[in-house]
């Protein structure tokens, strides 16, 4: 097996669509220091789990820094089709071919400190985010329920959103798809690891 990592540094001012479009906090509310996000990221195509750490450092100067490095093993031709992903608000796209669109929760993510526990949230274009639950995702507090799409019952996706930290991404993002009557896991994104600047 071969083995790829990727570094890339991203500064504020690079980033392609800017920090707050791209992350489910906007950058301000990051505690002076470096917050660490490490997350799990697994498909059916691939025999490993990717990794992915993102690191946000907010200066002192009010400039922010911050850092992905993306690592992935598999043989050549996981490697060659499958390696890296792409992420904005709401949606992750990763090189295995597994695209996973939020976009109807996009309403509620600036709502969600308001969302209930038990609750169903109708969505713009006929979706709905039911079975909603408190969870904790790597000592991060999250509100996690099921996206359905009345236009596509064959598939369903699970959604966290956080609520005591700030995160890039969304802790955990779950695809899943129905098979000869059975849910089928397809891709799964999970926060596994989540370090911020002592004393917050």
């Amino acid at each position: 097996m071969k083995r790829a990592t990727a570094l890339t540094m991203v500064v504020l001012a690079m980033a392609a669509f800017g920090f707050t479009t791209m992350a489910q906090a906007d950058i301000d509310l990051f505690p002076v220091g470096t917050t660490t996000m490490v997350y799990s990221i697994t498909t059916e195509d691939l025999t490993e789990p990717q990794s992915l750490e993102l690191t946000v450092t907010v200066h002192e100067d009010q400039l922010y820094t911050v850092r992905m490095t993306t690592e992935q093993t598999g043989t050549e031709d996981e490697l060659a089709t499958g390696f890296g992903f792409l992420f904005g608000a709401t949606q992750v796209a990763s090189g295995s071919g597994h695209d996973v669109s939020y976009n109807s929760l996009d309403a509620l993510m600036d709502q969600r400190s308001r969302l209930t526990e038990g609750q169903d949230y109708l969505l713009p274009g006929g979706g709905v985010f039911t079975e909603i639950e408190g969870v904790t995702i790597a000592g991060v507090w999250c509100l996690e329920g099921k996206l359905i799409d009345e236009n596509d019952p064959n598939e369903r996706l699970t959604v966290a959103f956080a609520l005591t930290h700030p995160v890039y991404i969304s802790p955990r993002i779950l695809a899943e798809e129905l098979r000869e009557g059975e849910w089928v896991e397809v891709f799964k994104l999970e926060l596994v690891e989540y370090t911020a600047p002592e004393g917050n």
